[in-house]
């Protein structure tokens, strides 16, 4: 163009023009990828709130059962003390059971010793004025030696009578 040959601008408009469609393109793509982050960003802003009403449900259920432990240790505790009070009111009532057993045992006992003397009572009344119902005490059994003292004409010692008032009847 300087040496005064016409030269043309075709080129450098084709260039422009060029130039012009590919940022065109550009922008679309650029247009495109926008779209996309934005989708992007509303679907991870999705997810934040999601995941915070998911913790803050999570806190809010911790709380409530930090509060149920709480009331499930209180009665832990109560049953605890009670279970004691029922072993101590348990064992109170073997040792009275043990005592009164005891006295049942001794008063069972009295009263069988009381049973015997009114027996023997009885038949030595009946000596005197029933005769016919007397019951004559067992006859005591020599043993082979006592015999043989007797058949020589010795005298065999018998045994004091013991129990009570000398009535062979006495405390087991």
């Amino acid at each position: 163009a300087l040496n005064g040959k016409a030269v043309g601008f075709e080129k450098i408009i084709k260039m422009i023009d060029d130039m012009v469609a590919f940022l065109k393109k550009e922008q679309l793509d650029d247009d495109s990828k926008k779209e996309y982050c934005d989708t992007q960003f509303d679907q991870s802003e999705d997810k934040k709130k999601e995941l915070d009403h998911s913790i803050s449900d999570s806190e809010a259920a911790i709380s409530e059962m930090e509060g149920s432990i709480e009331q499930l240790k209180e009665e832990i505790a109560a049953l605890d003390a009670g279970i004691r009070a029922l072993d101590k009111s348990v064992a109170e009532a073997t040792e009275q059971r043990k005592a009164d057993n005891a006295d049942y045992k001794d008063l069972m006992s009295s009263n069988k010793m009381a049973k015997e003397v009114l027996g023997w009572a009885k038949n030595r009344l009946n000596k005197f004025y029933n005769p016919a119902l007397y019951k004559p005490p067992p006859k005591r059994e020599l043993s082979s030696e006592d015999r043989i003292v007797e058949n020589m004409g010795g005298v065999v010692p018998t045994e004091a009578p013991g129990g009570i008032a000398g009535t062979g009847i006495g405390a087991a």
